[in-house]
């Protein structure tokens, strides 16, 4: 554990990689209901990308957990601030904005502007729903990219806290078994 900037880039792109991971299972879903369900396609799109949404906040919260626990370690000696998550899921969401700005500058011609939706629809897979609510516009894809963010902010945050969400719900809700028994 350093603070060179190759090892905060290697850390941050383990957001990308979540993102990824994510979208490829957004992609497997979404083929499924296009078999499946033909005719009722966008009523289950926007349900799958919530399933996946849910998938890529355990999978970024984990992640940055992991990263802030290791990094508040003293051995390391980093003294990390608790807001590095902040900076790790700005720079991870780099590659997708570029891909999602990349398919805006596409000028398509009169006729595909459909095509071209569909298209920033799909990068935007897990992230989908988020922008359905917000209306569907094509810069509302970008802005949803900012709940990605702080995903990584919350589990840098507890990992940094030491805090375990699991651990959390189990005490709220009085369901942990007594270990000391």
């Amino acid at each position: 554990m350093d603070n060179r900037f190759s090892s905060i880039l290697k850390r941050a792109l383990r957001v990308t990689a979540d993102y990824v991971t994510a979208f490829i299972l957004f992609c497997v879903l979404s083929a499924s209901v296009f078999g499946l369900v033909r005719t009722e396609t966008p009523v289950f799109i926007p349900w799958i990308s919530f399933a996946t949404f849910l998938i890529l906040f355990g999978l970024v919260y984990v992640d940055m957990r992991n990263i802030g626990f290791k990094e508040n370690r003293p051995q390391y000696n980093l003294n990390p601030s608790r807001f590095k998550g902040l900076l790790y899921g700005a720079i991870g969401i780099v590659p997708v904005l570029l891909v999602q700005m990349a398919v805006l500058a596409v000028n398509v011609p009169e006729g595909f502007e459909g095509l071209k939706r569909r298209i920033f629809q799909l990068i935007s897979g897990p992230l989908y729903w988020i922008a359905k609510i917000l209306g569907n516009e094509a810069w509302h894809y970008s802005v949803t990219l900012v709940s990605i963010i702080v995903m990584a902010f919350l589990g840098y945050l507890a990992g940094h806290r030491k805090f375990y969400l699991t651990t959390w719900v189990k005490t709220t809700l009085g369901t942990r078994k007594d270990r000391s028994a």
